[in-house]
């Protein structure tokens, strides 16, 4: 009797815990503000960027991503399905938001957002990040990159001194997702009883990360961006997933705040260029509206007479600088003041403090009892003018062009290469184009047309395909001129003797070419071809060269594709 009491007694104090904390869970909500916003000169502007529908791999349809944006009140929202645009037709105003196109792109040392681009190319992302950089560049955009220190190695990004005015994702939907671990169990069972209480406690704070952008900062600009990677699906097994966690739910919990130069008008082209302008520059931080509204901080550097700096912008330095924080924060919140990723000061609820010299700025706000900060802002670079030139990346260069030693072909009179085709594709047989050479001579031209491909019939190609044997052992590279119609890419194909191969004892080793209206020289150097082959020896053997091949494929170009392009002087280096 005794011991069935005893047992009683405690499931019923177990239950009154386990009401008590589910009570608890139920009624908690966002943090109420104190402060009085600091007038900074901009307008506000907020929104969730990195979004995945159905046109990749995510769990709902671009309807429903626009539909949880506007019951969000968000004022934009970035789709960037994988390796595509295909939701540009999504593109523009949904009531009062904004819907924006962009892609993330997959890339041997991990994965870039593209933002900003102005159309949707016929050609495919390559796969190689200097490609995806020049291809981000020449169509209008920039670019950051998702998830660097993703807890899966695959994703992680491994190439941190990659030419280019990138910047890096510090807050990532999916990362805080993968190192929840079995603490995700909880967040499953309290979803439903209060959604953004459940995915806040799981959320880790990203030091690692916050490191890793502050050592980039010592030696260049970067933005920091909120990416939600939201993909409203959960597998479970095999086909079976779930909608978990919801657009709405992760639209809720953080958004990145931009400072704009004017108020949004309502007009889509007017607005996108606002939008883009902040997020491009920089002028904006991140916050954690899920724990208390955020759309109300500032973030400053003022000068003695009056004329101020914010978040993304660069301080030529000057004596008596004074750093400026804080607006609408929970009551008790800490603004930090970090110098060169180290804290110089903190104080409570608002900031306003003498600089002490040169240094990257940038401020967190913490809220005790939570491990992500609520705001992390971006950094305000402060030195003198020659320092902060210095600070500004470049774009990757195009490839350096160099002069063959060798030509493998003219294609004057005669071409040792043969066209190729699959059967639901174009190609013409004759190559050779006497009037097509950029001084007075022949060229190879190919017209074509990629066809659709079926699930009986899964890969379409056209090609210009040259079997013969050579030994180009103390070569460095391949040259060659290009020119086409329109831009295009194409696949610059170098193929050597694997017998463990299953392609007919070869190894494809391939990298791209992007094609310009205008002749142009192109170089490659053999070390830069990469391999997928699962059968790889890990080197291309120089010696046993068995095939040059130029071929579309629809990894290149989107089937139905069509076009002309010609080809002079093949050489080596």
């Amino acid at each position: 009797m005794f011991a069935r009491n005893r047992t009683s007694f405690v499931l019923l104090f177990v239950s009154i815990i386990l009401g008590v904390y589910l009570f608890r869970v139920a009624v908690w909500g966002p943090m109420p503000l104190t402060g009085i916003a600091i007038d900074d000169g901009y307008e506000r502007a907020s929104g969730v960027v990195h979004v995945h529908t159905t046109l990749s791999d995510g769990g709902g349809s671009p309807e429903d991503v626009i539909a949880a944006a506007r019951l969000n009140s968000l004022d934009f929202v970035v789709i960037t399905d994988h390796n595509n645009l295909d939701a540009f037709p999504y593109a523009g105003y949904h009531g009062d938001t904004l819907a924006l196109v962009g892609s993330e792109l997959s890339t041997t040392v991990g994965h870039l957002l593209a933002l900003g681009l102005e159309e949707d190319p016929g050609f495919r992302f390559s796969g190689n990040a200097t490609d995806g950089l020049v291809d981000i560049h020449d169509l209008g955009g920039f670019a950051f990159v998702a998830h660097p220190l993703s807890p899966r190695k695959g994703l992680q990004w491994s190439a941190t001194n990659l030419t280019g005015p990138w910047g890096i994702e510090i807050i990532n939907g999916d990362n805080q997702w993968r190192r929840a671990g079995l603490r995700s169990i909880m967040t499953l069972a309290l979803f439903q009883l209060n959604r953004p209480y459940s995915l806040l406690r799981i959320m880790t704070s990203p030091k690692d990360t916050l490191t890793y952008w502050d050592d980039m900062l010592e030696g260049r600009d970067v933005i920091g961006i909120f990416g939600a990677d939201a993909h409203n699906r959960l597998s479970i097994i095999d086909e079976w997933s779930l909608k978990f966690p919801s657009y709405d739910s992760l639209f809720s919990l953080a958004q990145n705040h931009l400072l704009l130069n004017n108020p949004l008008s309502g007009e889509a082209d007017i607005d996108r260029a606002l939008i883009l302008g902040a997020l491009r520059e920089g002028r904006f931080y991140m916050g954690l509206d899920g724990l208390a509204p955020a759309d109300m901080f500032s973030f400053i550097i003022e000068s003695r007479d009056g004329r101020q700096w914010t978040m993304g912008q660069s301080v030529p330095y000057e004596p008596n600088l004074r750093a400026r924080a804080g607006g609408h924060v929970p009551a008790g919140a800490q603004i930090r003041l970090l110098r060169d990723g180290e804290m110089f000061a903190e104080t409570l609820e608002t900031l306003n403090i003498p600089l002490p010299g040169v240094g990257v700025y940038r401020v967190e706000v913490a809220v005790d009892g939570w491990q992500v900060p609520w705001v992390i802002s971006n950094p305000i670079p402060v030195f003198e003018r020659e320092r902060l030139l210095a600070r500004t990346a470049d774009w990757p260069p195009r490839s350096k062009t160099v002069e063959p030693a060798e030509i493998l072909d003219r294609f004057d009179e005669n071409t040792v290469f043969v066209a190729s085709r699959d059967t639901t594709s174009m190609v013409n047989e004759n190559l050779l184009d006497p009037d097509g050479d950029r001084h007075n001579g022949g060229a190879i031209r190919m017209a074509f047309r990629l066809g659709q491909p079926t699930s009986d019939h899964p890969d379409v190609f056209v090609a210009l395909v040259n079997l013969e044997d050579r030994n180009l052992e103390g070569r460095e590279g391949i040259t060659f001129w290009i020119r086409a119609d329109g831009v295009y890419r194409m696949w610059v194909q170098v193929r050597d003797e694997n017998l463990a191969s299953s392609d007919d004892s070869t190894e494809w080793w391939f990298t791209s070419v992007k094609t310009q209206t205008d002749w142009e020289q192109v170089s490659f150097p053999f070390t830069s071809l990469r391999s997928i082959n699962p059968q790889t020896d890990g080197q291309l053997d120089l010696d046993k060269v068995r095939a040059i091949v130029f071929v579309i494929d629809k990894g290149a170009m989107k089937p139905g594709s069509q076009g002309m392009i010609w080809l002079d002087d093949l050489g080596v280096y």
